[in-house]
């Protein structure tokens, strides 16, 4: 748009443009010095128009009001302005053609249009000069329309696959690769490891105390606890109730740890613990290291043990239930067999040769006949037929270090878990395994 005044562009806004000055003195670009000059003339101009229209109302005859006082038998106001509405009133045609009929147009259009031009000219160049506070003042006005407003996506309109495709989605994530890190750089040795399928986790705890929360998924990881609460934490399980249970050998003490809150509480002392399961109807099995027992523990009551046996030597270590009355242990620091026993009578039964040189930390079932025990000396996983007691090493470190010590199994994805020494956690396909290939890793470690 150009804009023409009269004495042309050069002769009118130039002179603005080279000494604009705002409200304080101060110099203003040339930019905002146009729209300065040109707004400002268009608002002069607008109210000398406006000081025009309302003229007209003087120098025409019968422009101002005028009324018949009926007491004064006299006209009040403009008598010319009198005459014109009585004449109006008999000749509404003659009324037409005389320039009241201007008047009326100019009074109840020109003139509010001339008053609504000024003011528009000033704001636009309150705008042009100030942007700032027109944006802000938007931006207040849409905080405040906005802010109570809260968006939701209804139940109906969520995204949905069925159940047998999420199975089938999860089950090839699970099943594509062989051996994957899931965590690394846990504090402390890694010393055992707890699935949470439900909750797509598994907690870790460390010698150093610490107890770790790690997504299956991402292997993002959590510290939930640490050293100063938990001791020299050696195993954990998981009531499926939000509660965890932690033994810490050194301070001969088995936990209970709120995992919403962190509260924890001593529900057996003086038992150096290492290993521990739960049956899942009120009790825990834990191994006393020193002793080389498996002792009985009822959750609900404090220091309610009894022990089950004392006869698996020293160095017991983890506990696997098989949920048919038996549970297995071996032993965290010598060679020595990996151990079944009967909880109801009490019998004990080597499942391997007692000269089997392995130091077997902790035991994960299949529940198809197959157990899984970590050797944490040899730097591998061992799968091992609890009929037979034939042994097969499944998992070795080819380069680097896997110390393996806690082991759990997740039979519903097809997957077992291994921390190590190393402050690692590792996923296997129980497919791979069950294979006759040995799987071969590398830690860089």
């Amino acid at each position: 748009m150009i804009l023409r005044l009269r004495g042309g562009w050069e002769e009118n806004i130039m002179p603005a443009v080279n000494d604009a000055r705002d409200g304080k003195g101060e110099a203003v670009s040339a930019e905002n010095a146009v729209f300065d000059s040109a707004f400002s003339s268009g608002k002069d101009a607008a109210a000398s128009a406006e000081k025009a229209a309302r003229a007209i109302n003087q120098d025409i005859p019968g422009a101002d009001d005028g009324a018949w006082d009926e007491s004064d038998e006299s006209v009040t106001g403009s008598v010319s302005g009198f005459m014109h509405n009585e004449e109006s009133k008999r000749d509404p045609f003659g009324f037409r053609q005389i320039p009241h009929e201007f008047l009326h147009l100019n009074n109840s259009f020109l003139i509010p249009h001339f008053q609504k031009f000024q003011a528009a000219a000033a704001e636009q160049l309150k705008v042009i000069k100030d942007p700032k506070s027109t944006a802000d003042m938007a931006s207040s006005t849409m905080n405040e329309t906005y802010k109570n407003m809260k968006v939701e996506i209804d139940e109906k309109d969520q995204p949905r696959i069925s159940e047998e495709t999420e199975r089938l989605l999860k089950g090839a994530y699970y099943q594509t690769e062989g051996a994957f890190l899931v965590a690394s750089g846990l504090e402390g040795h890694a010393m055992d490891v707890a699935l949470d399928p439900s909750h797509d986790k598994v907690y870790v705890v460390t010698d150093s105390g610490n107890l770790y929360g790690v997504t299956l998924a991402g292997g993002v990881k959590r510290k939930l606890m640490t050293s100063d609460r938990l001791g020299f934490a050696c195993g954990v399980a998981l009531d499926g109730h939000g509660k965890a249970y932690v033994t810490d050998r050194d301070g001969k003490r088995l936990l209970r740890v709120d995992l919403s809150t962190g509260d924890t509480k001593t529900i057996v002392s003086g038992v150096r613990a290492y290993g521990i399961g739960l049956d899942g109807k009120g009790k825990a099995y834990i191994t006393d290291q020193d002793q080389g027992q498996l002792i009985e523990v009822r959750l609900e009551e404090e220091n309610r043990t009894q022990v089950i046996t004392d006869g698996l030597g020293s160095s017991t270590s983890g506990v696997a239930l098989d949920g048919k009355g038996k549970a297995y242990t071996g032993h965290w620091d010598a060679d020595g067999p990996l151990w079944e026993v009967d909880l109801t009578n009490r019998q004990t039964r080597p499942v391997t040769p007692t000269s089997f040189p392995w130091h077997s930390c902790d035991i994960a079932l299949d529940g198809e006949g197959t157990a899984y025990a970590s050797d944490h000396a040899r730097d591998c996983l061992y799968k091992v037929r609890l009929d037979s007691g034939d042994q097969t090493m499944a998992v070795k470190s080819r380069s680097g270090a896997f110390s393996a010590l806690g082991v759990a199994l997740d039979s519903d994805n097809g997957v077992v878990y291994v921390s190590t020494w190393e402050g690692q956690l590792w996923r296997f396909s129980l497919r791979v395994l069950q294979s006759p290939e040995l799987v071969e890793v590398t830690t860089g470690v």
